[in-house]
C-alpha cells in the first residue's frame, strides 16, 4: 500500500487527533505510504437574482482560501511526522471527484470518515459511501467519527 486517499468532508472539524487521521498515520507510518487528503468542495452554481455575483464570488473565494490552508496545514503537521502528504482540494461532485483523483494518484486505499446514521436516514439517501462502494475499484476504509 503505497498511496492513500484520505478523504476530508469539513475542513473546520478535522485535527491531528482526529479518528480519520490517526487511523491514516498508523497506515501510513506502517507501511512508509505516501497521503493524498481531499477535500471536495460544492460546484458553482448560479446566484440567486438578488444577491450580488461579485460579493458571492468574494464570498466562495475565500471559503476555498480557509479550506485550502486547512488541508495545507494538516499536511505540513504530517509532513513533520516524517510523512509524505500532500493535499488536494477540487471542486465538483464528490464522488466523481474521488474516483477521478484515486485513479489520477494510482491509490491504493481510500480512508473514508463515516457517521452514524439510523435506517430511516439510510432508506432515503444515497450516501457518498454507497456512491463509492458501488463504483469504486481499490479497497475502502471507512472510519467511524
Amino acid at each position: 500500500m503505497k498511496n492513500i486517499l484520505m478523504t476530508i468532508k469539513d475542513c473546520d472539524a478535522i485535527t491531528m487527533t482526529s479518528p480519520i487521521v490517526e487511523k491514516t498515520l498508523e497506515l501510513a507510518s506502517y507501511r512508509s505510504s505516501r497521503v493524498h487528503i481531499i477535500h471536495v468542495a460544492p460546484p458553482p452554481r448560479d446566484p440567486p437574482y438578488n444577491i450580488d455575483s461579485k460579493m458571492l464570488r468574494r464570498e466562495i473565494a475565500t471559503e476555498l482560501r480557509h479550506e485550502h490552508n486547512c488541508l495545507q496545514n494538516l499536511s505540513r503537521c504530517m509532513q513533520d511526522m516524517n510523512i509524505n502528504a500532500t493535499a488536494l482540494l477540487v471542486r465538483g461532485s464528490i464522488i466523481n471527484k474521488v474516483l477521478e483523483e484515486s485513479e489520477r494518484l494510482a491509490v491504493d486505499l481510500i480512508i473514508i470518515g463515516r457517521h452514524r446514521h439510523g435506517p430511516l436516514y439510510s432508506a432515503l439517501m444515497d450516501g457518498t459511501d454507497k456512491g463509492l462502494l458501488a463504483k469504486c475499484c481499490c479497497p475502502i476504509m471507512f472510519v467511524p467519527v
